[in-house]
């Protein structure tokens, strides 16, 4: 019980590593919409240790979220959950194809991306909607509905070829509730709440 509860306590540590580079990924567009002024790219196609720890990172966080939940969950939240955390592998998986080093036909990955994205918030929204019906998370009811929804406006309706400041803000708020999720995932593997189906 106590490995388990580390491994899922790292989990959560991995998941909140993910969301932090996946927020300061997009701190120089931040900070030419938001401040008026220019600063370098913090992750680039470049950064191919940064690219790869961040995916490898979220993808151990999608893993521990599913082994700590899916005990904890209905068959119905089980199935929302599978839905997030294979679109969330997608999605890691297919940001591999921002590495530069790598050959030009990895581009095609960024499929990936697109499928995961759809799988990952569809999957957050039903399963948001669930745990405040029936909760499956001890804390935060609200956070995987509302990190949902702030993914599909920022994703989904607001984002195009140019990068916007409401696309940003909506896709910044996206990144804080995944980190939030990654601490909920810590603080939940704590407990060891037995929450009733």
């Amino acid at each position: 019980m106590i490995s388990n509860s580390k491994t899922y306590q790292w989990g959560g540590a991995a998941f909140m590593v993910g969301s932090l580079l996946f927020l300061v990924n997009k701190l120089n567009e931040m900070s030419r919409l938001f401040l008026s002024r220019s600063m370098p790219d913090m992750i680039d196609g470049q950064n191919t240790l940064l690219i790869v720890l961040g995916q490898l990172a979220f993808i151990f966080g999608y893993v521990a979220f599913w082994q700590l939940y899916a005990q904890r969950a209905g068959r119905w939240a089980k199935n929302a959950m599978r839905l997030f955390c294979s679109g969330g592998i997608l999605v890691a998986l297919g940001h591999t194809s921002f590495i530069s080093a790598l050959p030009h036909f990895a581009e095609s990955l960024f499929a990936l991306v697109l499928l995961g994205m759809l799988l990952l918030i569809s999957g957050l929204i039903w399963l948001g909607i669930l745990n405040l019906r029936q909760p499956v998370m001890a804390y935060w009811r609200w956070l995987p509905l509302v990190t949902g929804l702030m993914g599909f406006i920022g994703f989904f309706l607001f984002s195009g070829e140019e990068i916007t400041a409401v696309f940003l803000l909506f896709r910044t708020l996206f990144a804080l509730g995944l980190l939030g999720l990654g601490l909920t995932m810590w603080l939940d593997s704590e407990l060891h709440v037995a929450i009733a189906h």
